[in-house]
């Protein structure tokens, strides 16, 4: 997603990811339509105008049932103009519909793991814009040394959807071509440099098709031009956490500022801890800002705004595509004038700016433990500490199997410097209560939880305002051992 500064909880949702004058204006039809006010009413038709005077907005116009199809519709005869029904298109969603939207796209994978247990990943993704830019996949696969690897990833896309889905297809299987090429027995420095290879040939083959593309014999505005060299213009963060239920070991890999947190069992205190696998890469990670002074010398000022985090405008500083940080300013222009490419970005010097490369992390787990992966749009609203502590609650109430009681609390916004509300999720608004997917229950809580007016206005907001209240947020939890069989 574009990425504008906007907050929701304590928290600022960095939408993604270019500032707001690097967005080119864009038209948009609209189309209406309404139910009759009640059933002694006239039937209501929308009609959608392609082009109407300067933008003007739609009209309502009212068919009668004795005209011919076909016919342009007539307007009924109204006393006075408050007779004429005006009444928003946007559907509130009560409690019921609210936990029926988040489900939508919630789904629970099993998975095999030694012993002829299984393990299980729980999978939700909410869309914010129109169309969603967020994807995931999960996936069993050749690992190190050939064993058998589970996969699971997630792409949070901006400046469109392209990269991430791309990253969809292909992520996966080049890292599973690329890893299972490496000895059981190889030291973790050479397997986390076939991780980073994997990720790096993805990038650099997704940009070459489109500069090929672009600098082929095409005629100007050629259709075939423009659909290649889209995943290069739009960009995507990549999350990979890859399991070795052999060795178990969970590998994890970042580009960009989707995060992977551990949920590590302490049997001596009988509880969880909270702990990253990932770091996000952005302007206020400072490793990040010494690589790219040193690889930038003498522009770290111009490139990197330390009160924003960002890198030229955009909110991160590694991710997939994104080629107004990576090709030369004479090919982007040249992409601009042609192929409906974007400009450059002010300041642009000696380019590449971004990179694919991940950075690894390798950690040992035992079957208690637990791993969430999320884009930033769970992040932005919920610490790590808060996230394992939800999935915990979870797991005691599904041990159980009896949901938490949950009191209905009133909402409570703070107001950020922007005059934004915002909020911060917090156990003591939890509602534990989605005991069939762990993830579906910690976007409810990093939506509002037991606030349900929060949680339903969240769900209720439409695109676009929607960015302003909550981003693409996808989540997968992954347990080593299915949860359902521990109740048996």
């Amino acid at each position: 997603m574009f990425r504008k500064a906007a907050t929701v909880g304590r928290l600022v949702i960095s939408r993604r990811r270019m500032a707001p004058h690097a967005t080119r204006r864009t038209v948009k039809a609209y189309s209406w339509s309404a139910q009759p006010p009640n059933k002694d009413s006239p039937a209501i038709v929308a009609l959608t105008f392609a082009a109407l005077v300067a933008g003007a907005s739609g009209c309502y116009y009212v068919s009668q049932s004795d005209q011919p199809a076909g016919a342009v519709p007539r307007i009924s005869d109204f006393a006075s103009e408050k007779d004429v029904p005006v009444e928003s298109p946007v559907k509130v969603f009560n409690l019921k519909e609210a936990n029926a939207k988040l489900r939508e796209q919630a789904s629970t994978l099993l998975f095999d793991v030694k012993g002829g247990s299984r393990g299980r990943v729980d999978v939700v993704r909410l869309s914010s814009n129109n169309p969603v830019e967020d994807e995931w996949a999960v996936a069993v696969g050749k690992g190190v040394g050939g064993n058998e690897t589970l996969y699971a990833g997630i792409y949070d896309g901006h400046a469109g959807w392209a990269t991430s889905a791309v990253l969809r297809r292909a992520l996966i299987p080049y890292v599973s071509c690329a890893v299972g090429r490496v000895a059981a027995s190889a030291e973790g420095e050479l397997i986390e440099s076939a991780i980073k290879s994997a990720f790096n040939n993805l990038d650099t083959r997704i940009m070459n098709d489109a500069q090929r593309a672009a600098d082929s014999d095409k005629e100007p505005g050629s259709a075939d031009v423009i659909a290649a060299v889209a995943p290069s213009v739009s960009g995507s963060c990549a999350l990979l956490s890859m399991y070795d239920p052999v060795l178990s070991v969970v590998r994890t890999a970042v580009t960009g500022d989707s995060r992977a947190v551990l949920g590590s069992w302490s049997s001596e205190v009988g509880k969880y801890a909270a702990e990253a696998l990932s770091k996000d890469q952005t302007g206020f990670n400072q490793d990040e800002v010494d690589r790219l002074d040193k690889a930038h010398p003498g522009e770290i000022g111009d490139i990197v705004d330390t009160k924003s985090g960002r890198l030229l405008g955009i909110a991160i500083t590694r991710a997939f595509g994104d080629n107004r940080w990576k090709w030369t300013e004479d090919a982007l222009k040249s992409l601009q004038a042609n192929y409906h490419g974007l400009e450059p970005r002010p300041r642009y010097k000696t380019p590449p700016y971004m990179t694919a490369e991940p950075e690894v992390t390798t950690r040992a787990v035992t079957t208690k433990d637990f791993v969430i992966l999320a884009s930033d749009g769970l992040w932005d609203v919920m610490s790590n500490d808060v996230a394992v502590a939800c999935v915990s609650r979870w797991l005691a109430a599904k041990k159980m199997q009896k949901s938490e009681a949950v009191p209905d609390m009133k909402s409570s916004y703070a107001v950020g410097e922007d005059g934004w509300p915002s909020h911060k999720s917090s156990p003591e608004f939890f509602a534990i209560e989605d005991l069939d997917n762990a993830a579906v229950c910690l976007v409810k809580n990093a939506l509002g939880g037991a606030r349900r007016a929060m949680f339903c206005g969240a769900i209720t907001a439409y695109a676009p305002i929607s960015r302003y209240v909550r981003d693409d947020m996808t989540v997968q939890v992954v347990f080593f051992h299915n949860p359902d069989d521990s109740t048996k």
